[in-house]
């Protein structure tokens, strides 16, 4: 028997005909208490299956789904991230997003790990040449828990900042605790840093 290697499908429609075939299951899912997560294992391992670098979230915003694409703040999953998002189908009642979008303010928590992100101040050192801002970011308490307190001030950048500017703009990061006794006169909130670089950096 011959077959035709004219008509093979992509790697995106790959995943895009996953998405369409379990979209009833994905909604469901989202609009439940989270006890079965099969439904978006199967979507985290479709997404998987095209870059190993892509993660998908999902939320609901005024009824509708929300799929957001995210490289994880990885730089080499941009130009994938991109290209998936520009051969997405029509899904109706949905939203697909490509990186994580910049919010004025956020409440997140990582694996049991939760403070709000004023509890983060950043000193700033702008680098002309490369187009990039280096970071010292403090953290208060980091050191009760300092991977996942880092971790989740990554997902504060993110959130805030917006994932493209922190993959894009974000040069050096150097994470700090921050103690009572120190002051920081100098450092800024994570949404003044991304107002500094949209005026200094664009």
């Amino acid at each position: 028997m011959l077959f035709s290697f004219f008509n093979k499908s992509s790697k995106e429609e790959r995943f895009w005909n996953w998405v369409l075939k379990n979209k009833t299951k994905l909604e469901s899912f989202i609009h439940s208490d989270f006890e079965d997560y099969t439904v978006y294992n199967g979507l985290s391992n479709a997404l998987k299956k095209y870059n190993l670098l892509l993660f998908p979230e999902m939320t609901l915003s005024e009824n509708k789904v929300v799929l957001i694409i995210t490289p994880d703040g990885m730089k080499d999953g941009v130009l994938p991230t991109q290209k998936l998002y520009d051969s997405k189908p029509n899904l109706d009642n949905w939203i697909v997003k490509k990186f994580r979008h910049p919010n004025d303010e956020i409440g997140l928590n990582f694996d049991g790990v939760e403070y709000p992100s004023s509890d983060i101040t950043i000193r700033t050192q702008l680098n002309e040449e490369e187009e990039k801002v280096d970071l010292e970011v403090y953290i208060k308490n980091m050191n009760s828990y300092p991977n996942k307190s880092k971790t989740l001030a990554f997902l504060y950048l993110d959130h805030i900042l917006g994932e493209f500017n922190t993959i894009t703009k974000v040069g050096s990061i150097d994470f700090k605790h921050w103690n009572d006794e120190l002051r920081i006169d100098d450092g800024i909130s994570i949404l003044e840093l991304r107002k500094l670089i949209e005026k200094e950096l664009y």
